[in-house]
């Protein structure tokens, strides 16, 4: 599908469904009566919502990395920037009601829904494959809203102006609740998965998946629903053996441009060549602390710089994973640094790597294409490689987690150990944890923006325990004058331009 987006269907959708208050809330418009009558608009028009998550800037940068992973333990900064950037603000627990990019976020996940709810409401109910594409996507956005931001309005019609203005923050089971209904509607009506020219779009194993993820996450804080292991376990049971054609038989195979959406389950789809529909994820993970550093020169294109940032990955994690010849650790996905020449010597000598190896351990470089000659690729933002949202580790290992939280921890760990086995490293010796099984998530989705989700399904006191104890190792506030994490930053806060309408909102505490 990443080859048959088109500016146009995006721009079309955009003004179709998205006027109204602050483009975060499907207000109605009428335009949109006359399309939606075929199956090639209907087409178009589920591509057209796929497009949001890539469009510029991209929600894998925006949200998976500098809203997730950076506030999470596995990224810190290791210098400040030299100009000022919102993703130094949110590294250093000091983002606010006014962030750009918690906005960008919370209204692009907005813009999804408006657009879902119109072609909803607008389109026949025969078209009965592409309204669940749309449902999943609907429940995808207010996932990531509930869990981001806490209780939220559920809109589910193109809504007048009046209605959008009046809509309150609703308890966050009341959004799960219809997370679910869209999720299983999803399921019920989508093939496994899609190929050929389909590739890339969700199916119904994406949407076990996800749901499996809402389940376990309302297992954990602020819900701790008792019930919800169980129904992990009942909505994964009946497709986890089926789901190993999809399981990617070498770790690096997931992140190979050659091999994209072979693996994935919902991938954000991304292609270069100046068209807008590039990813920019590379220019904010591999690292920099100048807008005019080339890095990388031996690999990219002569024009790649990063964004001003200097993130790294957890050395402490990097080093323990290598200790044990993790492959998801390894070069070609991190590295501890770059020839700062065009051609490396292939035998390097120390005086060599004295005066062209540049250490700066641990880049995280997986999604960096490493290819001097790709002519395709045409800026720092319009990167090849699609993101993965949910793949089959997923679902292997919320499924043992699942297991576990039941009393079936017996049963959990051949889901486990089939993740560590093609990470190359040994089997359990032991029935599974819970903690050993979030564990085995931190290293499997490492720079993927789940960690910090993690952390806050454990519980407040685990969620600053840990993010304390990383802040101070890593001089967050004693070099960099950030500020200390709390279970404030268990959330974000409601934009203060979406706060300046809805003057009744309570703002998320202590923000």
């Amino acid at each position: 599908m990443r080859k048959y987006i088109s500016l146009s269907i995006i721009i079309l959708l955009t003004a179709i469904s998205c006027t109204g208050v602050l483009d975060i809330y499907p207000v109605e418009n009428n335009s949109a009566d006359q399309f939606y009558k075929s199956e090639l608009e209907m087409q178009q028009a589920v591509t057209g919502i796929y497009g949001r998550l890539s469009q510029y800037t991209d929600i894998p940068a925006i949200y998976y990395l500098q809203l997730s992973e950076s506030r999470s333990d596995n990224w810190f900064m290791a210098q400040m920037p030299n100009a000022q950037r919102d993703q130094a603000d949110v590294r250093r627990f000091q983002v606010n009601s006014q962030t750009d990019l918690v906005a960008q976020a919370y209204n692009r996940f907005y813009s999804i829904i408006s657009d879902v709810n119109t072609l909803l409401a607008k389109s026949d109910i025969t078209y009965t494959r592409f309204r669940a594409e749309a449902c999943f996507l609907r429940a995808y956005a207010y996932f990531e809203l509930v869990r981001s931001w806490g209780p939220q309005p559920v809109l589910l019609t193109p809504t007048e102006k009046q209605d959008a203005l009046n809509a309150i923050r609703q308890p966050e089971n009341e959004v799960y609740r219809q997370i679910i209904t869209d999720l299983l509607f999803a399921i019920e009506n989508l093939d496994d998965y899609y190929v050929g020219q389909e590739a890339g779009r969700v199916g119904s194993w994406a949407a076990r998946t996800l749901l499996a993820n809402v389940y376990v996450t309302m297992a954990g804080y602020p819900l701790n629903d008792g019930n919800a292991y169980q129904e992990v376990i009942d909505v994964l049971s009946p497709v986890i053996n089926a789901m190993g054609t999809r399981f990617a038989p070498e770790y690096t195979d997931i992140f190979d441009l050659e091999q994209e959406n072979k693996w994935d389950l919902f991938s954000v789809q991304f292609s270069s060549g100046g068209q807008g529909l590039g990813s920019s994820v590379p220019g904010f993970s591999t690292g920099g602390g100048s807008s005019t550093e080339t890095m990388f020169p031996e690999w990219v294109y002569s024009g790649f710089t990063t964004q001003g940032q200097d993130f790294r990955m957890d050395s402490l994690l990097i080093n323990s994973m290598l200790n044990e010849s993790d492959v998801r650790a390894q070069f070609p996905l991190f590295t501890k640094g770059y020839w700062n020449i065009k051609e490396p010597p292939e035998n390097p000598t120390a005086v060599d790597s004295a005066t062209y190896y540049i250490e700066k351990p641990y880049l995280m470089i997986k999604y960096l294409i490493r290819d001097n000659t790709n002519n395709s690729i045409k800026a720092w933002n319009d990167y090849p490689l699609n993101f993965p949202i949910l793949r089959v580790s997923d679902a292997y290992l919320l499924f043992a987690e699942a297991l576990i939280g039941v009393g079936r921890a017996g049963e959990a760990k051949q889901w486990v150990d089939k993740i560590r086995s093609r990470a190359g490293i040994p089997a359990l010796l032991a029935n599974p944890t819970i903690q050993v099984v979030v564990d085995e998530r931190r290293k499997e989705f490492l720079g993927e923006g789940k960690r910090y989700f993690d952390l806050v399904r454990q519980g407040e006191i685990v969620f600053v325990q840990h993010l304390k104890a990383f802040s101070d190792w890593y001089g967050n506030v004693a070099i960099y004058n950030g500020s200390e994490p709390t279970t404030r930053d268990m959330l974000l806060p409601i934009p203060q331009s979406v706060m300046n309408i809805h003057v009744t909102w309570d703002q998320n505490e202590d923000y």
